[in-house]
């Protein structure tokens, strides 16, 4: 095959009339102030066999994988919900938001919910229900890998993750991707978290963790101008 025609099967599978495409995208929006932090994993895992036994699982087992599925797909969409409501909390009331951001920022996140009724703050709320939100996507990955014998969150993650969680200022921390030893990823509430995340990796010795340059964007695929970028547009002629 040749490269004109790689490029033009690659134009056609990624183009919006494709009708392949069964999923519905919905924009999502990081809230103000919550601040990516990604770091790589040595030890590696081999994703395409890790995506072959989830498979094999899951046609072995219909009925149960369609249930785990559905429960994982509710988990993360109610981040994303989460997430919206907290950048209307932003929108809505600033000072209070800005006064949960500071007050959880201080504090390690499984402080958060039994203060809530303290505060009484919607955005301190909104927070912990946050932490409980990756904590529910956590342990559906968990009964997944335990379900297919594959290690989407093996034991020495979760105690790197949950060790990153009791840092204060992290509210989510977890496996990307498909999972495994590839990497992690926190979301922190200030720059002094997202420091003291970084100082935790540098001193864990179970694993070597180092912390990446990449950053969150808050737009997702977008259509650009092709005049723009002569070089790829030559490609694809």
């Amino acid at each position: 095959m040749s490269e004109s025609s790689r490029i033009s099967e690659v134009v056609q599978a990624t183009s919006v009339d494709n009708c392949g495409w069964n999923s519905e995208v919905n924009p999502v929006v990081i809230p103000p102030r919550l601040t990516l932090r990604l770091a790589d994993v040595d030890t590696g895992s081999n994703t395409p066999s890790m995506v072959k036994k989830v498979l094999q699982w899951q046609n072995a087992n219909s009925d149960q994988a369609a249930a785990l599925w559905a429960a994982l797909d509710a988990a993360n969409n109610r981040i994303g919900q989460i997430w919206s409501q907290l950048v209307e909390a932003h929108t809505d009331d600033r000072c209070d938001y800005d006064r949960a951001i500071d007050w959880c920022s201080k504090h390690p996140s499984f402080e958060w919910r039994s203060a809530v009724d303290t505060t009484g703050s919607p955005a301190h709320a909104l927070l912990a229900d946050l932490v409980d939100g990756i904590g529910k996507v956590r342990q559906l990955q968990r009964e997944l890998g335990e379900n297919a014998g594959v290690p989407i969150e093996p034991p020495k993650q979760t105690r790197l993750l949950d060790a990153c969680m009791s840092v204060p200022g992290v509210c989510m921390a977890a496996v990307p991707g498909a999972g495994g030893y590839d990497a992690i990823f926190c979301v922190v509430l200030s720059p002094e978290a997202g420091d003291a995340v970084e100082r935790l990796w540098s001193k864990w010795d179970e694993m070597s963790v180092g912390p990446l340059l990449a950053k969150q964007a808050s737009s997702g695929v977008s259509v650009l101008n092709p005049a723009l970028y002569p070089y790829l547009t030559a490609m694809l002629e």
